[in-house]
């Protein structure tokens, strides 16, 4: 979830819980203490511990008791006739709403760092949602307008997004019935069905393979149609006109499938590193490319197939050679005797 919509968000819950007409201080701490654990990306030092730690400390429930009272210490020092308590529960909600709103998506949230690193995420909600952040913004706004009935309203905002919350979770659970039964993943297999830009009903469906990782795009809403040939957009200007033609509804969906590559020593060198296998623990559904370069180098890219786009093909320029999509890949280049030359994030996205 962006952060602006978390903090809205904090700001509405902490309101809920407050008759006073003004309620400054619940508004605003809840506001600031829900935008708080996103700056936990100040304190890591390159790409690589971004995806190591973003969504740890600051995110976990075990730190959050301390974290609150860290907020409540300082919030006393403008709200000075305030109980530490009341300040302390406003950040508490704050935060405890930017965590859980975190594991409705599909990026993964380390809830009991650093206990275990292992990540959450319901896949229920993509990470920018205007309707979420609608019914928040709109909600705010009728509390600021009607402040006497603010609590109500704070109330009635909370209620009609936890039934957009369930609406998306069935949505998911729709998303995921079609695509197990188009793909027919073997027993074991890791699946999932991730939501998609600006709709709940548009879904990625991922099955993790041995021997490749299968792919695909698909509505399950009314009005899903899609196109028999979909055309990559040119230009950004395109890219809310293409989504229609590359999600049609999952009875004409096209399974692409994604090859990994077949063992080797380079590919086992490069695995052994603990840089890899710390990508690779970020990483739900990697995907190996291996290639020769020249003077008898090594190339290897892993990306994420999760953030593959529904207009290219994985890291490389498409057929028509006008799109590019690098969202966090890991490059390791080898020399001939397998000597590491670089071993680095590779991120970028943009148009030729």
């Amino acid at each position: 979830m962006d952060t602006l919509t978390h903090g809205l968000a904090g700001s509405v819950l902490a309101r809920s819980l407050t008759d006073r007409p003004g309620a400054r201080a619940a508004l605003s701490i809840g506001l600031v203490a829900a935008m708080l654990p996103d700056l936990d990306i100040v304190f890591l030092a390159d790409r690589l511990a971004y995806l190591r730690y973003h969504r740890g400390w600051t995110h976990s429930f075990v730190v959050l008791p301390l974290f609150s009272l860290v907020v409540a210490l300082l919030a006393r020092l403008i709200f000075r006739r305030a109980k530490l308590v009341t300040l302390w529960i406003f950040a508490a909600v704050g935060i405890g709403s930017h965590i859980l709103f975190d594991w409705i998506t599909s990026f993964g949230t380390m809830f009991f760092f650093p206990l275990s690193h292992r990540r959450y995420s319901l896949d229920w909600i993509f990470i920018l949602d205007p309707i979420f952040a609608g019914i928040l913004g709109v909600t705010l706004a009728g509390a600021a307008l009607f402040r006497a009935r603010g609590r109500a309203i704070a109330v009635a905002g909370t209620a009609t997004l936890a039934l957009y919350v369930a609406f998306c979770a069935a949505q998911h659970a729709r998303a995921l019935r079609a695509w197990k039964n188009v793909d027919r993943p073997p027993a074991g297999a890791r699946v999932a069905a991730l939501p998609q830009f600006l709709s709940p009903f548009r879904w990625l469906g991922l099955t993790d393979r041995p021997e490749a990782v299968h792919v695909g795009f698909f509505d399950v809403g009314p009005f899903a149609t899609g196109a028999a040939n979909p055309q990559p957009p040119r230009r950004w200007s395109e890219i809310l006109k293409s989504l229609s033609d590359f999600y049609p509804p999952p009875e004409r969906l096209v399974i692409r499938r994604f090859p990994q590559p077949p063992p080797s020593p380079a590919l086992e060198t490069a695995r052994a590193r603990s840089d890899v296998e710390a990508y690779l623990q970020f990483a739900r559904f990697p995907r190996a490319t291996v290639r020769a370069a020249p003077g008898g180098e090594t190339v290897i890219v892993w990306e994420d197939l999760r953030f593959l786009p529904w207009f290219a093909g994985p890291w490389e320029m498409d057929a028509r050679g006008t799109l590019r999509r690098r969202p966090f890949l890991y490059r390791v280049r080898l020399d001939a005797a397998g000597r590491t030359l670089e071993s680095a994030v590779v991120s970028s996205f943009g148009f030729r």
